[in-house]
């Protein structure tokens, strides 16, 4: 954490390792015995740290990583992470990187199988073997080779030398919404029929994956060779009425770096949208929209907690300060305000920023300060 301690700011981000650890286990205890889990570390580890948890995560026999991009592989390999680290999008540029950081990617066309197997015909030899994952649109329509795909891509496959498929994967683009069931199924029907093609041409088996956080809970059938859990490792269920038993691991909080009082008729931050008819005892804390903490939350529609109180935005959020309205309280210059975490939730949070946990936690600025914790 040393790296992330270097920041100033009054704000801090924190992590409950412990409780990282308890979700962890939650999946696990519905997984078979031994059942591979890919642990998804994109966008900074859903903006928590990606080295820090990926550490954790590996010190408790996590079998893969997955990442967006090959920067962020290289940071996990560049931290001392060893464990296989498959990049879902390795653009045009990196693929050389990934080779010589042992990085495997996820190829979803031909144009991106192309790009790795030019790369790896002129890499040194120090790779013995090219690890690639193939992935199959089965209706996300986001990347993918074409189901149709399966017979030619099979026959380019059986030709290569030096080249091991790892998996084949999918990816589910509603498995929490129990009106799309049958279109989720449809998408596992299409899947296993293109893996059953592949490892027949191919003449081995490959780990199959397509079941994500919210599958993993609601379609055992669908766990084939390995899942993919990404913000259900951080607490959140992305299912409706999850009976999961997860442990909120992140806490966002903020200090009171000013207070005064304010009399009748007096406003408050940008275009006096707040306005006072009584005196007001008025805190200013650290955070503002540049951190994560956005403009939509002005004028009382979000809300900071102190000892169990709820107090109030006053006014409009600014870049990086924002104003709140803890009239009565015994509130001074240096405490910590809950941004989100024991009493807010970041699904509350998320709601009333009209967006999803999963935007809430990733646009959490770098800048506000990282620290692991115990509860």
């Amino acid at each position: 954490m040393n790296h992330l301690r270097k920041s100033t700011s009054d704000t801090t981000l924190a992590l409950d390792s412990d409780a990282l650890l308890s979700n962890l286990k939650a999946y696990r205890n519905i997984l078979p015995a031994k059942h591979r889990i890919m642990a998804m570390l994109k966008a900074n580890a859903y903006g928590l740290g990606v080295v820090p948890v990926a550490k954790i995560l590996e010190e408790n026999h996590i079998d893969y990583f997955g990442v967006a991009y090959a920067d962020e592989g290289a940071e996990l390999r560049e931290a001392g992470i060893l464990s296989p680290i498959m990049v879902m999008n390795p653009g045009e540029k990196s693929i050389q990187m990934m080779l010589s950081l042992n990085l495997e990617p996820e190829i979803y066309s031909w144009g991106s199988l192309n790009r790795y197997l030019e790369a790896f015909e002129v890499h040194p030899k120090s790779l013995s073997k090219g690890r690639i994952h193939i992935k199959v649109d089965t209706g996300m329509n986001r990347l993918g080779f074409k189901v149709s795909d399966a017979y030619e891509l099979t026959s380019r496959l059986s030709e290569l030398t030096g080249i091991i498929v790892v998996s084949v994967m999918s990816h589910l683009s509603s498995a929490e919404s129990a009106v799309e069931d049958s279109f989720t199924k449809e998408q596992g029907v299409l899947f296993n029929s293109f893996c059953d093609i592949i490892e027949k041409g191919i003449q081995y088996r490959v780990i199959r994956h397509i079941a994500n956080t919210s599958a993993t809970e609601r379609f055992p059938n669908l766990y084939g060779g390995m899942v993919r859990l990404g913000i259900g490792l951080f607490g959140h269920s992305p299912v409706l009425n999850s009976k999961l038993k997860l442990s909120p691991v992140v806490f966002l909080n903020s200090s009171v770096t000013h207070i005064h009082d304010i009399g009748p008729g007096e406003s408050v931050s940008y275009g006096r949208t707040f306005n006072t008819d009584s005196v007001k005892k008025i805190a200013t804390i650290s955070i503002g929209y540049a951190d994560g903490f956005p403009r939509i939350l002005s004028n009382g529609i979000g809300q900071v907690v102190f000892k169990n109180q709820f107090f109030p935005v006053a006014g409009r959020v600014c870049m990086d300060m924002t104003m709140i309205d803890v009239t009565g309280s015994q509130i001074k210059v240096g405490d910590q305000v809950e941004i989100f975490g024991k009493n807010i939730s970041v699904e509350m949070f998320a709601k009333a920023c009209e967006t999803s946990t999963y935007e809430v936690l990733t646009r959490i600025s770098p800048r506000l300060k990282r620290i692991k914790i115990n509860l």
